[in-house]
């Protein structure tokens, strides 16, 4: 969302009499606003407090608005790592798969086509199979960190007094990544005037 409205404001800003680009502007708006309130975290908060979903979603953006960490929601690498390790388990039983399936086929006697056939099938079959698997185990554990930092943001000082040394840790980690948000996005606005400026010179 946040790249097609960027997209349509740069149009927009291209073509300063379109009425067109300004209703689309418009309407992206209230489709980001309606998207704050529906997204994975929200089950975080249905889970620990038995919130309704809409009221879970306005909660859990409630609180990281306050803790400064709306980032966090589109910035989280720990899925994209989780899937990348189930797609290597399934990579891995995919290629155990195609080697059971040459060995068999070769005990077989089977024509070299077959053989070629059977063992990318078997290959595939391996790989979905492992891939699958994997999602399921790794969603339970991206879970778990969705928690621990739904958990962390809403009491730190529990998770303090009950382990002072993984607070700390985690301290430092979500303080860096605050300070490199306000980073990223000073150097965005940075950019952002130069370019209003450049375009306001040629004009």
């Amino acid at each position: 969302i946040q790249f097609i409205k960027s997209s349509v404001k740069s149009m927009r800003g291209r073509n300063r009499g379109s009425c067109l680009y300004c209703c689309l502007e418009c309407l992206l708006i209230y489709i980001e606003r309606i998207a704050q309130y529906f997204h994975k975290w929200a089950f975080v908060y249905v889970g620990l407090y038995g919130y309704g979903y809409i009221d879970a979603g306005k909660a859990v953006m409630t609180l990281f608005q306050q803790r400064g960490c709306t980032a966090i929601i589109s910035d989280n690498l720990v899925r994209r790592m989780l899937y990348l390790i189930a797609g290597c388990v399934g990579l891995c039983v995919g290629v155990v798969c195609a080697l059971v399936g040459a060995i068999f086929g070769g005990a077989q006697g089977a024509h070299e086509d077959e053989m070629i056939i059977w063992t990318y099938l078997a290959l595939f079959c391996g790989f979905l199979l492992g891939f699958l698997l994997s999602i399921i185990i790794m969603g339970a554990v991206g879970d778990s960190v969705d928690a621990i930092i739904v958990c962390f943001a809403e009491a730190p000082a529990e998770f303090k007094r009950n382990h002072p040394a993984l607070h700390d840790e985690m301290e430092r980690g979500w303080s860096n990544m605050i300070a490199e948000t306000e980073t990223s996005l000073t150097q965005a606005a940075a950019v952002a005037l130069v370019d209003m400026n450049s375009r306001a010179g040629i004009v």
